[in-house]
This record gives structure tokens, sequence and C-alpha cells, in this order.
């Protein structure tokens, strides 16, 4: 398997590129999704309040017309809605002590509803149950001096700011869930065909502006390294980027290097001369003593003919 260093450099480059933008793309569309989600659990919190003010219009309708007996066939109406997986209200302390508790358990709430009540502060969280994700909304009724245009304070003799009970109601978040994972889905699809042309502009881009250039680059140092000693080579140097400079740096290199090779050309040159002229003078000096000797032994031969002359001439004598 080649290391990371041995590939080419335009596949590094649009490896790293296409990576940075897989990132970047998939957070982006996360991140929308996020935002989807609580946006829809926002509005789904809204409807849980209209919902609210709907159920406590009808029951207090109900209450003055005199037909409250028919408010389970109310209740259940409401709970036919399709994104309403679960409805619940129940009576107070107050309301319990002056018309009981109710049927189905209406004086019965789990640990959640008796907090709205005592405190009178409304509950909203996400829950997970076996059908899927739902939206618990707890909210308290609170007597006011005008609530839907009524008096709840006449009606049941309390204080303003009396809890008189709670709507607790599960919005389904099940279609919410879908709706986002396929827009979620949709993004992705989306943004890896747009990666396509983006990585073919990419690839263009660096193949024309970089790699081409250093392949240029390549080419010229080949040449001169695997040429003969031709140094008037250069690299084409086509704009003031990186790679245009390192080319013209390359250049002047070899400008001066090619400078240095002439100098030191010129100091052979002069060199040899200088031996040249050496050896002719050493050749003179040899020339001058080979004469010598053959003068010194012409020399000799006369000394020793006089010497013979004056040995016949002593003789004689």
């Amino acid at each position: 398997m080649p290391r990371i260093a041995d590939l080419r450099i335009w596949i590094r480059l649009t490896a790293a590129i296409w990576f940075m933008l897989f990132i970047a793309w998939n957070s982006l569309i996360f991140w929308q999704s996020h935002v989807n989600r609580q946006t829809a659990i926002e509005q789904a919190r809204q409807f849980a309040s209209t919902m609210h003010e709907t159920t406590l219009a009808g029951l207090t309708g109900m209450m003055l017309t005199g037909t409250i007996g028919q408010r389970d066939v109310f209740l259940d109406q409401i709970k036919q809605l399709s994104i309403i997986r679960d409805l619940r209200v129940l009576r107070g302390d107050p309301v319990i002590k002056l018309f009981g508790a109710g049927k189905g358990g209406e004086g019965n709430p789990d640990p959640v509803e008796r907090e709205v009540l005592s405190t009178g502060k409304p509950f909203v969280e996400v829950e997970t149950d076996a059908t899927g994700e739902s939206l618990r909304v707890v909210q308290p009724a609170i007597a006011a001096k005008n609530y839907l245009g009524k008096d709840c304070t006449s009606c049941h003799a309390v204080p303003e700011g009396t809890v008189l009970g709670v709507v607790n109601m599960k919005i389904s978040l099940v279609q919410v869930n879908q709706a986002v994972s396929t827009q979620r889905f949709h993004s992705i699809i989306a943004a890896s065909l747009v990666s396509i042309p983006l990585l073919a502009f990419i690839f263009l881009f660096i193949r024309n502006v970089v790699v081409r250039p250093l392949e240029e680059m390549g080419k010229g140092l080949s040449s001169i390294a695997s040429g003969e000693g031709d140094l008037t080579h250069r690299l084409p140097v086509h704009g003031k980027d990186e790679i245009g400079q390192a080319a013209e740096s390359f250049n002047k290199m070899m400008d001066k290097f090619s400078a240095l090779v002439r100098h030191v050309g010129l100091s052979a040159d002069r060199v040899t001369k200088a031996a040249r002229l050496l050896s002719e003078n050493a050749l003179s000096v040899a020339a001058g003593s080979q004469q010598q000797d053959e003068k010194s032994a012409a020399v000799v031969a006369a000394v020793e003919q006089m010497t013979s002359s004056i040995t016949s001439i002593a003789t004689s004598t």
C-alpha cells in the first residue's frame, strides 16, 4: 500500500479539499436539520398552547350551557386529531372542593402534573416511548378576571392567580422526525450531486495552476540532470506565484553556477598555459645542459690529447 507522501500532489490536494467539503457540508446539513427540528418542536409547543386554550374554551362553554356532562365526548373528539397522542384534563383542589374529583382518575395526578398544580409553571419536554417521540406539554389553568372573555374568579369563587387545574397533552413528533430525516436525505443527495462538477473544477484548477507548472519544472530539472553539462538551460517562469518564484530562483542559481564554471574554466586555462610555459622552459634548460655536456666532453678529449702529446714529447726528450 503506497504511503500518502508517495501519492501524486493532485490526488492529495483533491482528496483533502473533498474531505473538508464533506465535513463542512455534512455539518451544515445536520445543523440545519437540528434547527428545523427545534423549529418544529417550537411550532408543536405553540400548537399545544392553542389546543390548551381551545380545550379550556370548550369546557368553559359547556359549563356555562350546562352540558359539562358531555365533556368526555368533547375531549375524545380532540384526541382524534392525528397529531395529538394523549389528552388529560385534571382538576385542582379548589375545583375538586366545589365540584368533586370528576371521572377517569382526574384526582390522581402523576408527579409532573402534581408539580404543575402546585407551582403553576408549565412543563414542556420531549419524551420517547414505544410509539416514538412526543412533546409533552402540561399547562396550568389559572384563574383570571378576564380569561377568554370570562371571569374565572366569580365562577369558582377563588382569588385571581389560583391554579384551577392542568391540561396534559402529548403532541406526536413522528411526522416531524420523518420530515427532518427526509429533508436531511435530500440535502445529502443534492450536496453529492453538486460535489461532482465542483470536484471536476477543483481538479482542473489544481492541474493547470499547480501540477502542470511542477511537471514542467521537474522535466527541466531532469533535462539538466541527464544532459551533458548544458548549463544554458532555464526553467520557464509563468508568473509571480510560489512556483514561478521557485523557477526564477533556480534560474538565478544556474546563472551563478554558470558564471562560477566559466571562472573555473578561465583559471584552468591560465594554469594550463603556465604549465606549458614551465614545460618549455624545462626543455630549454635540458637542451642547454646537453650542449654543455657535449662541450665538456670535447674539452676533456682535447685535454687528453694534449696530455698524450706532452707525454710523447717528454718521452722523446
